[in-house]
Order: structure tokens, then sequence, then C-alpha cells
């Protein structure tokens, strides 16, 4: 695990953290509740110090991620979870403390935040929801790169996508005018309309919305060149 992650408040069970992790990933917002409030019971803490507790330490070779329980919903487009996570923690921990601020940007095996998760896999209300809870967009993962420009590099990959299904899609309409062709199916240079501009890419929306918030200021576009941000 990096360094720079808290300590846990809490020395958890292996099989406790899996459970809480188990109910994360699948989005289990009821039982993950009952599992905190239960351990906070027992432990005799706060639910927050369950929820900082949770981190998947095993090892990476066995599978483990090293990530913290707010890994899970953002990378799955969980908002109602994220947010009662982020809601609890809130409610026991200042969001000034050092402790707040280091789980919120909490890094796994591969430096990698909650923010960089969700900002991976394009989901713009994951991503609003950790940047207004004070997540820094400016942190970079191992690869040296910060949720923006990962927000970039998924948009790069749906453009390249449109771009074969568009390809395709040439494709077959030739094939279907040759099959056709008896001299009624051949289209005029004038009959040709250009096509709508697409609609902007889930990815697009992460990458613009993150470039026009507050802490966004000073960042550049990835795309508009090789002076950018990461």
């Amino acid at each position: 695990m990096v360094a720079s992650n808290p300590a846990a408040p809490v020395a958890l069970s292996f099989g406790a953290i899996d459970d809480l992790i188990y109910s994360a990933r699948l989005g289990d917002v009821d039982a993950l509740k009952e599992d905190i409030a239960k351990l906070s019971t027992e432990n005799q803490v706060p639910a927050s110090s369950i929820i900082r507790s949770a981190i998947d330490t095993e090892d990476e070779s066995e599978g483990g991620t090293g990530a913290c329980l707010l890994h899970w919903p953002a990378a799955n487009g969980n908002v109602e979870l994220l947010k009662y996570i982020l809601q609890t923690l809130t409610s026991e921990v200042s969001p000034s403390s050092q402790e707040y601020t280091a789980f919120l940007n909490s890094r796994n095996y591969t430096g990698n935040t909650p923010l960089h998760w969700a900002a991976l896999n394009t989901h713009l209300d994951c991503v609003k929801a950790l940047v207004e809870a004070g997540a820094d967009i400016s942190l970079k993962n191992d690869a040296g790169h910060d949720a923006l420009f990962l927000a970039e590099r998924a948009d790069w990959s749906a453009a390249d996508d449109d771009d074969d299904d568009d390809d395709n899609e040439e494709q077959d309409t030739e094939m279907e005018i040759e099959i056709k062709e008896d001299g009624q199916n051949k289209q005029e240079n004038g009959d040709e309309q250009e096509k709508p501009a697409p609609p902007p890419t889930k990815a697009r929306l992460v990458v613009e919305w993150l470039l026009g918030c507050d802490k966004g200021a000073g960042f550049e576009n990835p795309s508009a060149g090789s002076g950018t941000s990461n």
C-alpha cells in the first residue's frame, strides 16, 4: 500500500473487511449500513472509523487492490452509496481535518484515488460528489496521470470506437447498394446530407466538468497539446 495513506483507526479482521468490501462492490447500501453499524457497536467506535478502516490490504499477488470503501462506488457509478459514505464521514469527521482529506484521497496499489476510478469509468455524478467533498483533482497515480487525463483518455477510446462503427456502417451501406444496384439505387451527389455532430461522450462530459469546476482552474485540456498538466 502507498505509504502516504493513513493508518486504519481500527484493526478489523480480514473477514470483516472482506464483507464490507463485498457490499460496497455489490452496491448494497442496506447491507453495508448494517455491517458498519454492527462493527461500530462491537468495537465501540463511530461508524466513520469503521469506514476508514476497511482497506483492502490483501497482497497484490493474491488479488488485493489497496482500495478503500470509496473506490468501489466511484468505480461502479453508485452515487447513492458514495454519498452515504461521504455523509457518514462528514457527520463525524471534520472535512478540514487531515484524517478526512487523507481518506478521501486514499490511493490503491497503483496510486489511483477514488476520483481516478470515477473519472476513468466516466461516472460524472461520482466525480462531482468526490470533488465537491474535497477530492484533490491534481493528484497523479503511479503512471503520472491525474483524473483529468484518465477521463480524456477514455474519451479518446470512445471516439476511436465511434470511428470504427462509422466505418462499419459505411461498408454495410456500400454492400447494400451493391447488392441492390439496378440503376435505381445509385445516390446522386446532391442527395447526401451532412451527419449531425454526435453528442458528447460521457468521458467528454467528465473532462469538461473537471476543467470548468473551481478546482479545475489552471488545468489545461489534455487534448489541447503536449503542454498538459500530466
